[in-house]
């Protein structure tokens, strides 16, 4: 699971911005906001692959997070309390996430984890595009499977607004090969 990134709509995107704080204490926030569920889910599902939980977290906020404008204290008024902005991002993320489940899509469409069997781009894209309608950009390391890229725009806000899937945009496009993709148990 990774987080929201605010593209410039040409599949790049701006990167550690000011529109909201910089925080180094994730986990303090998200419990101070009574956010436990919300914690033990992330502890579950959003970790990762070096380093803490926490730093990844303090990551994926800083460098992504402060570039969504709605995300700015300034957009809160006067209900602002430090660190909202903080609980509305990962709560979102989560709760996108819990929409997307890649994992459940490709296996009814018959692409599982094997150590022999490989698939072509265009049998993973039709399964994952049942999830939400549009394509996705899939990303592959020396040939296998590893991420799926789900692409929006969202009408309103991050808080409140409504995501609507859209086709990736200018390099968004991925790194998987046209066929003999590996999709690898995980171990």
């Amino acid at each position: 699971m990774s987080g929201f990134r605010p593209d410039l709509c040409d599949g790049t995107y701006e990167q550690y911005c000011h529109a909201a704080p910089h925080y180094y204490n994730i986990t303090q926030i998200l419990k101070e906001a009574g956010q436990t569920e919300l914690l033990e889910y992330m502890n579950e599902y959003w970790l990762p692959n070096l380093g803490t939980a926490e730093h990844f977290w303090q990551h994926e906020w800083n460098k992504h997070g402060t570039c969504i404008n709605t995300l700015s204290p300034s957009c809160y008024g006067s209900s602002y309390s430090t660190g909202i902005e903080v609980v509305d991002f990962f709560t979102r993320t989560v709760q996108l996430f819990k929409s997307l489940d890649t994992f459940k899509a490709l296996a009814e469409a018959g692409i599982v984890p094997s150590t022999t069997r490989t698939y072509t781009n265009a049998e993973i894209q039709a399964a994952l595009s049942n999830v939400t309608g549009s394509s996705v950009a899939l990303g592959c390391q020396r040939g296998a499977l590893n991420q799926a890229w789900y692409t929006y725009n969202v009408k309103g806000s991050i808080q409140t607004g409504e995501f609507v899937a859209t086709a990736p945009s200018g390099s968004v496009k991925g790194s998987c090969p046209v066929r003999g993709i590996r999709y690898w148990p995980k171990k």
